[in-house]
């Protein structure tokens, strides 16, 4: 069974992760380049302030044109996919929901609590278009028999809300009891999601990676 749109579409949603990684790494660099920038001011040397300033800059710009690409791609890729796989189609609507989102809370900028609503609104959002675009990939995988990929998708998501499940334990436990305790617990059970985060993201990565190999045979 042959799945060309999804084919082309999950390639470009690979694709896209990778610029976006490559994006986030960048910035990473940009914000040490930063540091040095300020310790080069602190150091009174002109010279490295403007080399590390103008370094800076660049390395922000070729950041967002590499995150804009990417995004850009990721919709492309979702809009492909969606042709074949009904999953893709769901997380092309919250894409949707979600820039609508953002142009409100440009509209309404000055505005505290629009801005808030929109942003959350943003953000769960871009949450669910990773869970459907897993659902739509594990669905593929079981239209075609690959149990691997299927099964992959499956235990990923599980990683997801385990993540999601214990990031609301830990704001709850530092928000509502207070103190020492639960703030060190929070800590705790915070850390623990963040890795699980770290662990979801090298999964899906991996997932559309197969599912891209999948798709091609």
């Amino acid at each position: 069974m042959k799945f060309q749109n999804a084919a082309t579409g999950v390639k470009r949603i690979f694709t896209a992760e990778i610029l976006k990684l490559i994006a986030a790494i960048v910035t990473i660099i940009a914000l040490i380049m930063t540091v040095v920038t300020v310790a080069a001011a602190n150091a009174n040397s002109q010279g490295g302030t403007i080399a590390a300033g103008v370094g800076t800059v660049l390395l922000i710009a070729a950041a967002s044109i590499l995150a804009l690409i990417g995004g850009i791609m990721a919709l492309v890729g979702i809009i492909n996919a969606s042709k074949d796989e009904g999953a893709f189609k769901t997380a092309l609507i919250l894409i949707i929901i979600s820039l609508i989102a953002a142009v409100v809370g440009g509209i309404f900028y000055q505005n505290a609590t629009v801005q808030s609503i929109c942003q959350i609104v943003q953000n769960l959002m871009s949450i669910f278009v990773t869970v459907f675009v897993i659902r739509g990939i594990t669905n593929l995988a079981v239209k075609i028999g690959n149990d691997e990929v299927a099964q992959q998708g499956k235990s990923l998501l599980t990683i997801i809300v385990v993540f999601y499940a214990l990031s609301l334990i830990a704001n709850i436990l530092v928000l509502v009891f207070g103190g020492m305790f639960a703030s060190v617990l929070g800590g705790v059970i915070a850390i623990v999601a963040l890795v699980l985060n770290i662990i979801a993201y090298i999964v899906y990565l991996s997932l559309l990676n197969k599912g891209k190999n999948m798709l091609a045979e």
